[in-house]
C-alpha cells in the first residue's frame, strides 16, 4: 500500500530505513484509524499520502507526494468528524445515517470554496489550489507545499516581535490579497500567526481556508476559533460574518507582532466592556 523508498514525514528517499535521517520520522509510527494511513495512494495512484499535518472540525490536512510532478504537496480531506467516521481497515468515510443531508450540504460548501480559490491561482499570497478530486465518499483538495515557516515560528526567530519598518514591507501585499478574496466572496475566518506563512523568499502566504461552520462556535461541527484573533461574531452561530471578520483577525495579528503581546480574546473583551 505504500512506497518504503520515500519517508512519509518529508518524502525524501530513505531506502529501507525505518527512521528517516532527514526529519526523524519513523515509518512504522502508529496513526489514528480515523485518518488516512501513510503510504495510501489515491486518485489512481497519483498521490501518496504521508503524515497527518493538522485536523479540525472540517477535515484533515496531510503531507503528500505528487508522483506525476515528483513534488511534495498538501492534501486537504473533507472529513467533519462530528458527522462521519472511518473504519481502521478502509479509507472510505462512513457518514452517520442521521447526518447525511448535513454532510452533503457542507461538502458542497467545501467544494465551492476551493473552486473559488482555484480560480485565484495568479494571486501570490494564498496557498494555491492545484487539483481537486472525489474518492472515498468525500472530496480532496491538493495545495502547493510551502517552503517556509508560519508566523509563530518566524516570531520566535525574530525575538518575539517585528519592527514597524519590517511589517510595513511584509504585509501590504497580503492586505491587497484580502481585498481580492473578499471581492470574490471568500472570507477566511481563521487569520492568525498559525495560518500565515513566511516563505523562504520572504513573502507571506495565507493558508488553511475553511467553511464557515468550522470557524464558528455553537453549530454542528467541532469549531476551531483562534483565541485572540477570532472576531466577536465567530462566537455565535446567529451573528453575521463578512469581510470585517477578517479585518478583525489581521488587525489582531498586527497587534501581536508589533507589540509582542497576545490580543485579549474577543468574548472576554465583550464581557469587560459591559
Amino acid at each position: 500500500m505504500g512506497d518504503s523508498k520515500l519517508c512519509y514525514g518529508c518524502f525524501e528517499p530513505i531506502g529501507e530505513q525505518v527512521k528517516c535521517p532527514f526529519c526523524g520520522f519513523r515509518q512504522n509510527t502508529e496513526c489514528s484509524p480515523s485518518y488516512i494511513i501513510p503510504g495510501t495512494k489515491l486518485n489512481n495512484g497519483r498521490y501518496i499520502f504521508g503524515k497527518l499535518m493538522s485536523q479540525n472540525g472540517e477535515g484533515a490536512t496531510y503531507l503528500a507526494f505528487d508522483t506525476l510532478m515528483s513534488a511534495k504537496v498538501l492534501i486537504r480531506e473533507y472529513m467533519p468528524d462530528a458527522l462521519c467516521s472511518r473504519d481502521s481497515d478502509s479509507p472510505i468515510i462512513n457518514v452517520n445515517h442521521s447526518d447525511v443531508a448535513q454532510y452533503k450540504s457542507l461538502m458542497a460548501e467545501f467544494t465551492e470554496l476551493n473552486r473559488k480559490l482555484a480560480k485565484l491561482k495568479t494571486i501570490n499570497n494564498i496557498n494555491t489550489v492545484l487539483d481537486m478530486f472525489s474518492e472515498n465518499n468525500t472530496t480532496y483538495v491538493v495545495y502547493e507545499y510551502i517552503e517556509g515557516v508560519n508566523l509563530i515560528q518566524y516570531l520566535k526567530e525574530n525575538a518575539g516581535e517585528l519592527s514597524w519598518e519590517h511589517v510595513s514591507k511584509l504585509f501590504p501585499p497580503l492586505f491587497t490579497t484580502l481585498s481580492i478574496l473578499h471581492n470574490a466572496g471568500i472570507v477566511h475566518r481563521g487569520i492568525s500567526p498559525k495560518t500565515i506563512y513566511v516563505t523562504v523568499k520572504g513573502e507571506l502566504r495565507l493558508t488553511d481556508f475553511c467553511i464557515a461552520a468550522a470557524r464558528t462556535t455553537g453549530n454542528e461541527l467541532r469549531s476551531e476559533v483562534f483565541k485572540g484573533y477570532a472576531a466577536p461574531e465567530q462566537y455565535s452561530a446567529s451573528s453575521w460574518q463578512g469581510a470585517w471578520t477578517d479585518v478583525y483577525g489581521i488587525c489582531a495579528v498586527l497587534y501581536r507582532i508589533l507589540t509582542g503581546c497576545m490580543p485579549t480574546e474577543a468574548s472576554l473583551r465583550s464581557e469587560e466592556s459591559k
